[in-house]
């Protein structure tokens, strides 16, 4: 039983201990916060054989202290500034798919064409464009958090920091091309006219949204009066005296 215990507490501090590591840390602290996590999950396979020696296969035992040591790995490593500063560089990198992002227009036709050629098959594009380019502002300031959080806990890495540097210089680009985007489509003299369309067209879904609905609820209401009915008619048939 006290064995039994001590298995089971290896494996809690384990998985409980993770979270503490996630705030700023080094990549050697995440890798011997990875070894000791190796090692506890070794100790605690080898209690569990002793214990436990023809119930449970060794396989098990290695399978799940290798899923662990590596969740832990993954989990501290994301958690150093190389961790934060890879996961900023993916946003930037899916952020650099989009057009209007990713370039810089000098003025406002070049702008607008991109617009038109982006969403040629929208009935709205000035609405599709600014909703769009609203959606990626999350990401952007998530992307920004993450390089300067990165930044300030580089330590003396000046590659890491040169690396740092290069990606916030990427990300405030981004976010001066979704900016001025922004604001130019507001400017335009479509933008008020297409808006109220849009505005319009969401108030025609929502009432047909709403009587569908309705529909539903009385075609539901409907059906269940026919099965009372029927359950009536049944009873009379079967129970009668």
């Amino acid at each position: 039983m006290i064995r039994n215990i001590h298995v089971k507490s290896f494996f809690l501090l384990t998985i409980c201990a993770t979270p503490f590591f996630t705030q700023a840390i080094q990549n050697r602290t995440a890798d011997i916060g990875t070894v000791v996590t190796a090692a506890l999950c070794a100790g605690g396979s080898y209690k569990i054989m002793q214990e436990f020696p023809r119930k449970i296969h060794p396989a098990a035992c290695v399978g799940i202290s290798a899923v662990i040591t590596a969740m832990t790995y993954y989990t501290l490593h994301r958690s150093t500034p190389a961790g934060r500063l890879k996961r900023a560089n993916h946003l930037l990198h899916e952020l650099a798919r989009h057009t209007l992002t990713k370039n810089t227009y000098d003025n406002d036709r070049a702008f607008f064409e991109a617009v038109q050629d982006v969403y040629l098959t929208d009935d709205l594009p000035l609405i599709s464009a600014y909703n769009h380019l609203l959606t990626l502002i999350p990401t952007m300031h998530y992307a920004l958090s993450l390089i300067n959080k990165a930044s300030a806990e580089v330590g003396k890495d000046v590659l890491l920091q040169e690396e740092c540097d290069a990606s916030l210089s990427r990300a405030n680009k981004f976010f001066r091309n979704i900016s001025d985007g922004i604001k130019r489509i507001r400017e335009h003299k479509d933008y008020l006219s297409q808006l109220t369309i849009y505005k319009e067209s969401l108030l025609h879904e929502k009432q047909t949204i709403a009587q569908e609905q309705i529909a539903l609820a009385q075609l539901q209401m409907a059906h269940a009066q026919q099965g009372n009915t029927l359950l009536k008619w049944l009873k009379a048939i079967f129970w009668r005296k």
